[in-house]
């Protein structure tokens, strides 16, 4: 077959490989946001858990199948798998479309699964894709060691160009038509290939008539609104005005009644015509209809009988305000109503404000182009961070990055941190005030959100050297009748609040009905406060004053703890002595059984058959297993904190997602090319590389701080190149041992599956560990664990090394062509470091 595979053929195989490598990587990246866009969660660490796990049990599968799996027949195989992996993942997206209307999320807003069996069904049409795919990659390695290099360099190249390539594709197309359109015709494209670097000129005919039909049928059913544009599960069936999607998320525009989320009970007042235009299905905002004319905002009254309006009547009218989050306009229009004519509004989203300002200008009338608007497309934190002026008033009302506030990946929210806070804090004027719109928590799924938000400003400010932090708060609520949910805003003052707005804040309170639950000057009589705000301000006094907060935190009957930039789990509740934990971390045990689900038969059971072939393993053969399992978990916990750390210097989850895969399979993949050679040095050489990552990897976590505040304000393609550079030396070093490992028990066949199962293994379970780790003890603590890992496994190498590996009867059947014998290092090391990353 080596022989045969030269010139056209083996450009045209290699040519296939990298197509079905660039459409694994692709798969995870549209997945993340399809999930997104329909169910709330990212679910990232799921669908990379897929893809390891799809690679791990392919190889392995490959391994247990040699008798079938020939060399000679190894281009009709990869054809036939190849079309498989197209067909599978083509017909996965469309089992996932049928089954989310079934899904049954709940809560507030309906953002949690409450139907198990569903949510698992989802997860396992996604599976098959990664499963066929694994096996493409395991059977062309494994038959081409003579070409390995080449080979390896193709799929790393196709495999970054396909993390990179589905961002810009999302940006023009729903994760639905990248998908039926890109993704899945990727590896029937390759079966082609394959095909004819095979002289199979029939099956490269079949193959290319299968790829044409799916084209066609893909482009047809992409016609369907339905089915293009899939809605948010949580409104399924409700008329839609706009249905567009970006790489940072689907953004959908419906009807509404008029409403605001915390007016006043006694506004009797014009009802406006509005539209109500959600983000990831749920972050919402309100469009009203406006017809562009600054004056006629003198209609609008409503906007005066807001709580949020209370800033407005601290904040005099020349005062100049930062929007962050301005997303239907509605803060906006307000603060024009006001007279400001120096106001700063910045939006992450580019499709929101497409959406608001071309697409529905006629309704909207443009608000962001409104005299004295100054627009940023832009993370609000990052903007933040890089500016230096300063200003009398920054908002943020309700602001959430739609399915990015519960995304159980990489993010969480990082407006609403203590470091956030303080950003913010450091950017008032001496007077000025820093005001937040919060869901209270009554009748809640997530019952902790403005208390959190309460607990990150007092956290803030005593960072900021303000110790008696009460004197510098205002809080308010409503139980508006225009909307169901009581809300809680917050107001926060460089300086200590004055007697003057005090009085002012007591009678705007007075006249329009909210209640006070924080008054700075401790007037307030918390038995006073009527339901359903007892015993809220009852929490929101023990959080202003208690002298013992951090024994609030862990004790009291919420978790309250603020969130910070190494916990930026603002929305998770974890349990404590008289608390149960919240939803979100009992859905990600859901995710867990999910998971094991799949191990189960694609790994655990094929190892019963492995066990049957194992001699005797000795000291040196348990240390290995040791240390490929330690491998698994260690890259794992480094690589999910790289994606916590990096979203939020990147801002969108999925830009973050492509970056951090791409570099560190790219860098990795280079590592372990060349760890080969490690095997033949020193043992003094060893214990260099593994003292060289552990300090790389102890240096980073000291680091990040500084370094990241420094890149953070970069401009977005600078901050990715940035991130690469940082990812690539510590990727480079990670990517060594696994085939550092590999090459050390090469001569035997067994250990050599035994170690590339239990990685697989470990690396899946670890995904979803590194989450848990990450909510309850911080993303610093989940890196050291996974520095910890690589210290063990530096100690078993040091075993495996001094110690003898027993040798065995290999009892596994011999390669058709090549006779009885274990397969070279080069035949296992790929597919292993692709699983990792």
């Amino acid at each position: 077959m080596q022989e045969r595979l030269a010139g056209t053929s083996m450009r045209a195989m290699s040519l296939g490989f990298g197509l079905v490598a660039a459409s694994m990587l692709t798969a995870q990246v549209v997945l993340s946001r399809l999930f997104a866009g329909t169910m709330t969660y990212y679910y990232a660490f799921m669908l990379i858990s897929l893809a390891m796990l799809g690679l791990a049990s392919g190889g392995l599968l490959a391994q247990l199948a040699q008798r079938f799996f020939t060399p000679e027949r190894m281009l009709r195989h990869v054809t036939v798998l190849s079309l498989l992996a197209g067909i599978s993942g083509f017909v996965g997206v469309l089992g996932i479309l049928a089954l989310l209307p079934h899904v049954k999320f709940g809560g507030a807003f309906r953002v949690y699964a409450q139907e198990f069996w569903t949510l698992a069904a989802i997860f396992w049409c996604a599976f098959p894709l990664f499963l066929f795919g694994g096996l493409v990659v395991s059977l062309v390695l494994s038959h081409n060691r003579e070409r390995f290099h080449r080979l390896y360099a193709v799929d790393l190249v196709f495999a970054a160009l396909g993390c990179i390539v589905a961002v810009f594709l999302l940006d023009v197309s729903t994760p639905v038509e990248v998908m039926l359109g890109t993704v899945v015709i990727l590896p029937m494209v390759a079966a082609v290939l394959f095909a004819l670097a095979g002289g199979l000129r029939t099956t490269a005919l079949v193959s290319l008539g299968l790829t044409l039909a799916f084209v066609v049928l893909g482009t047809f059913l992409t016609q369907v609104p339905a089915i293009a544009r899939p809605p948010h599960v949580s409104w399924l069936g409700a008329p839609t005005v706009v249905s567009e999607w970006n790489s940072i998320s689907s953004v959908r525009v419906h009807p509404t009644n008029f409403f605001t989320w915390s007016l006043s009970g006694n506004y009797t007042g014009r009802k406006f015509r509005m539209m109500d235009l959600l983000i990831d299905g749920l972050g919402g905002t309100q469009i009203v209809e406006f017809n562009g004319n600054p004056e006629s905002l003198a209609a609008y009254t409503y906007l005066d009988h807001d709580l949020t309006a209370l800033a407005h009547k601290l904040v005099p009218a020349e005062g100049r305000q930062l929007i962050i989050g301005p997303g239907g306009g509605v803060d906006v229009l307000q603060a024009v109503r006001k007279g400001r004519k120096d106001i700063t509004a910045v939006e992450i989203n580019p499709l929101v404000a497409r959406v608001v300002n071309e697409d529905l200008a006629a309704f909207s009338g443009r608000p962001y182009y409104l005299p004295g608007v100054d627009l940023h497309i832009e993370n609000g934190r990052t903007f933040v961070k890089r500016s230096r002026e300063l200003w009398d008033l920054i908002t943020l009302t309700w602001v959430d990055t739609g399915g990015s506030a519960t995304a159980l990946a990489f993010s969480e929210n990082y407006l609403y941190t203590v470091e956030a806070y303080q950003d913010y804090f450091r950017h008032l004027t001496p007077n000025g005030y820093m005001g937040f719109l919060r869901a209270l928590g009554s009748s809640e799924v997530v019952r902790i959100d403005s208390m959190r938000g309460l607990t990150v400003a007092r956290e803030a400010l005593e960072k900021l050297g303000i110790q008696d932090v009460g004197k510098h708060m205002l809080v308010a609520a409503v139980a508006s009748p225009h909307f169901s949910r009581p809300m809680c805003f917050v107001l926060v003052k460089r300086s200590p609040i004055t007697a003057a707005d005090v009085a002012t804040t007591r009678a705007h309170l007075d006249a329009m009905g909210f209640q006070a639950l924080w008054m700075p000057d401790g007037s307030l009589d918390v038995a006073s406060i009527p339901k359903p705000f007892t015993g809220w301000g009852r929490l929101i006094h023990d959080i202003i004053t208690t002298p013992d907060p951090a024994r609030l935190w862990a004790e009291g009957p919420l978790d309250i703890a603020p969130a910070t930039d190494n916990n930026p789990f603002y929305f998770v509740e974890r349990a404590g002595p008289s608390r149960a934990a919240g939803i979100g971390v009992v859905e990600l045990r859901r995710l867990v059984f999910i998971l094991l689900a799949l191990v189960v038969p694609f790994l655990v059971l094929p190892l019963f058959q492995l066990a049957r072939q194992t001699g005797r393993l000795g000291t040196s053969g348990w240390a290995s297993l040791a240390y490929f399992s330690l491998l698994g978990v260690a890259f794992m916990l480094v690589e999910m904190e790289f994606f916590h750390v990096f979203a939020m210097v990147l801002g969108s989850p999925t830009i973050t997602f492509a970056t951090v895969l791409a570099s560190m399979l790219v860098a990795s993949g280079v590592g372990s090319l060349l760890a080969q050679r490690l095997a033949r040095a020193r043992p003094v050489i060893t214990a260099g590389l593994f003292l060289a990552l552990v300090a790389g990897l102890g240096a980073f976590l000291s680091f990040k701080g500084p370094v990241l505040e420094g890149v953070v304000g970069l401009p977005l393609s600078t901050r990715i190149l940035v991130t690469a550079v940082l990812i690539a030396p510590l990727s480079f070093l990670m990517g060594m041992p696994m085939a550092l490992g590999m090459t050390l028990i090469s001569g035997r066949r067994d250990l050599v599956q035994w170690g590339w199962a239990l990685n697989g293994a470990f690396s899946v379970l670890a995904s979803a560990a590194a989450i848990f780790v990450a909510i309850h003890f911080g993303t610093a603590v989940t890196f050291g664990l996974g520095t910890a890992c690589y210290v063990g496994a530096g100690v078993l190498v040091w075993v495996m090394r001094r110690t003898q590996v027993p040798e065995a009867e290999d009892k596994s059947p011999p390669l058709d062509g090549e006779g009885v014998g274990h397969p070279p290092v080069q035949d296992v090391a790929m597919p292993v470091a692709q699983s990792q990353s």
